[in-house]
């Protein structure tokens, strides 16, 4: 399997990981709840539709429009790749439905047996959040699910995942972050009374060159993703 490095079509960030992020990998972004990692994965998600590749996106949050109406407010347009049918987004909310923890814990292996079904469409699945779908389902359904991960994987699919810190007995979550190509954990600072995002690189298998161990970002509406010297926090 080759592995190639696709830019996230942001220049800093690009430079902060090593000139990209190297697909096909599993990549599990961490973090609370408003530290940015949806941000982070529209960046990511950007580059890689400009890149050509198509994607599905899963959503736990929000509906189609609210998704693309949220991430134009943050310079990420996603209509004309979602039109084009570039990129397809699965909302698993739906308005109106109360999810019984019986019936909420098969939502983990229902969506691992559609991302199965789908994956030959795609070059890259993104799932934001896995938070919601590992709420109520057993140890051996979020196992099962990131093995069929690792499988998209190796046949070269890549899989995006964002999940809060806590979302998973610490056991299971020692042991998924373990089988990740790559693992990134966001945590918010304040600094001098700014508030800033840190981003830290725990692994990137696969990066084309070095990469930072950390760097500190912000979400702008006009700028998107914007790299915050800790320098420029301080002042």
């Amino acid at each position: 399997m080759t592995i190639v490095t696709v830019s996230t079509g942001n220049e800093e960030v690009d430079r902060q990981l090593g000139g990209g992020l190297p697909l096909p990998g599993l990549v599990l972004i961490e973090g609370d709840h408003g530290t940015g990692k949806s941000s982070m994965a529209a960046q990511f998600m950007k580059g890689i539709l400009d890149s050509g590749r198509r994607v599905l996106f899963i959503t736990t949050e929000s509906s189609i429009r609210e998704y693309i109406e949220k991430m134009k407010m943050i310079t990420f347009d996603f209509r004309k790749s979602f039109i084009q049918n570039k990129l397809s987004i699965l909302p698993v909310n739906v308005d109106g439905v109360v999810w019984a923890e019986a019936l909420s814990a098969q939502l983990l292996p229902v969506i691992g047996t559609y991302m199965s079904i789908n994956v030959k469409k795609y070059d890259v699945i993104v799932v934001d959040s896995l938070s919601a779908l590992t709420m109520h389902a057993s140890s051996n359904y979020i196992m099962d699910f990131f093995t069929k991960c690792k499988s998209f994987v190796s046949k070269g699919t890549a899989v995006i995942l964002t999940m809060h810190p806590k979302a998973l007995p610490e056991a299971v979550a020692l042991r998924i972050r373990s089988t990740c190509d790559g693992y990134m954990r966001i945590t918010p600072t304040s600094i001098a009374g700014r508030s800033v995002k840190v981003l830290e690189v725990v692994k990137l298998i696969g990066s084309s060159s070095q990469v930072s161990s950390q760097f500190s970002f912000d979400v702008d509406q006009s700028f998107g993703i914007k790299i915050v010297p800790l320098s420029m926090a301080n002042a």
